[in-house]
């Protein structure tokens, strides 16, 4: 996996076979962007985010995380789940797919796809990774996203997104479809972390800016979202 990451924070996460550009390294993010230094598209979104982060509105709201590596990731996975129960709730049961509601996790994680079971979603998540598909995360079978993404998504009453697919360029057709299906969304940014003006402005439903890697080392976390207006 490689990581790029520029200073104040603009990151992005992404498979590739490609090693950092080390003459990126104290350059003026415009000159890159505009002279298109940047080796692959995993570089560049990791400079745009970080353009984002100094012209985007502020969060919704700001939730600090101040304890024990594992404490801090458990609460993080129950705020995805409580951000699910809301958006559900403003979208009303009569416009719901199936009861218990459905949520498809796209980008699988463990701590919030057991979360999510836990508060009585109908869950299921796929992801890209061939050592993740067929295994059982967080009590459900991941699927392969390539194969199952475009029928879950038409049976998903909300789909949580990973912003890996923001490096990927695998984003576009994904949100086209929850349009195309009813289906609400939400973002969780870990690449693109300062994305979330942009994205709520554009129809997703929520964005949560997931601090890792560095949720699990010592010391507070934040955690910010921003929420669709109207």
């Amino acid at each position: 996996m490689k990581i790029a990451q520029a200073q104040n924070y603009g990151i992005s996460f992404g498979f590739t076979p490609v090693l950092p550009h080390p003459g990126l390294v104290g350059q003026d993010t415009r000159r890159i962007l505009k002279k298109r230094l940047c080796q692959d598209y995993i570089e560049r979104t990791a400079l745009v985010d970080q353009v984002m982060g100094h012209i985007s509105r502020p969060a919704d709201e700001q939730i600090t995380l101040d304890d024990n590596p594992h404490s801090k990731y458990a609460a993080r996975s129950e705020l995805f789940a409580d951000e699910a129960e809301k958006i559900l709730q403003c979208k009303g049961s009569i416009y719901l797919k199936g009861k218990p509601p459905r949520v498809l996790v796209i980008g699988a994680t463990a701590g919030i796809i057991s979360a999510l079971t836990r508060r009585g979603f109908y869950v299921s998540a796929t992801d890209l990774w061939p050592e993740v598909v067929g295994k059982e995360l967080g009590g459900v079978r991941i699927k392969n996203g390539k194969t199952a993404n475009a029928r879950l998504m038409k049976e998903a009453d909300l789909a949580i997104i990973t912003g890996m697919t923001l490096s990927n360029q695998t984003l576009p057709p994904l949100m086209t479809s929850a349009k195309a299906h009813n289906t609400s969304t939400m973002i969780r940014a870990i690449t693109g972390r300062n994305f979330g003006h942009y994205y709520t402005e554009h129809g997703t439903d929520s964005v949560i800016s997931d601090p890792s890697p560095f949720l699990l080392l010592p010391g507070p976390a934040t955690i910010a979202i921003w929420r669709r207006k109207g």
